[in-house]
C-alpha cells in the first residue's frame, strides 16, 4: 500500500453522501472484532444538493497489514444506494489504521442500475 495523499477534487453530491456514510459507520465494524460481512443499516440521507439519498451498504474485513508502517484494517464495501432519478450498486473498500481508526483510504463506486 502507499503513502495517503490527500483529493485532488472535492466529491460529488452523491459520493460525498457514501463516503460520510461509511466514515460514520464503518469504524464500530472494526470495533466489534468480528471477521464477518456487517449490515451498515438502510438509513436516508440528505446529500449536500438537497436531494435526499438511501443507502444499504455492508462492510466486510478482508484483511490486515501495513500503510507507510502503520498496521491497518482493510474492508470491501457493497450494496445499493438510491436517490430520485436512479438507483446505484455500490462497490469499493475503505482502510482504517488500527490505532486511530483514522481513515487512510475510502474509495466507493456506484454504477447506475437500469431496470427494464
Amino acid at each position: 500500500m502507499s503513502a495517503w495523499r490527500p483529493a485532488t477534487q472535492e466529491p460529488d453530491a452523491l459520493h460525498a453522501c457514501i463516503y460520510d456514510y461509511l466514515r460514520n459507520r464503518t469504524p464500530q465494524v472494526y470495533l466489534d472484532g468480528k471477521s464477518e460481512a456487517k449490515l451498515l443499516g438502510q438509513t436516508t440521507e440528505l446529500m449536500s444538493n438537497g436531494q435526499k439519498l438511501t443507502l444499504d451498504l455492508v462492510v466486510t474485513p478482508v484483511g490486515s497489514g501495513q500503510w507507510s508502517s502503520r498496521p491497518v484494517v482493510e474492508f470491501a464495501v457493497t450494496g445499493h444506494v438510491a436517490d430520485r432519478a436512479a438507483g446505484y450498486s455500490v462497490d469499493g473498500r475503505v482502510v482504517i489504521d488500527q490505532k486511530t481508526l483514522a481513515f487512510l483510504a475510502i474509495e466507493a463506486t456506484p454504477t447506475r442500475v437500469n431496470i427494464r
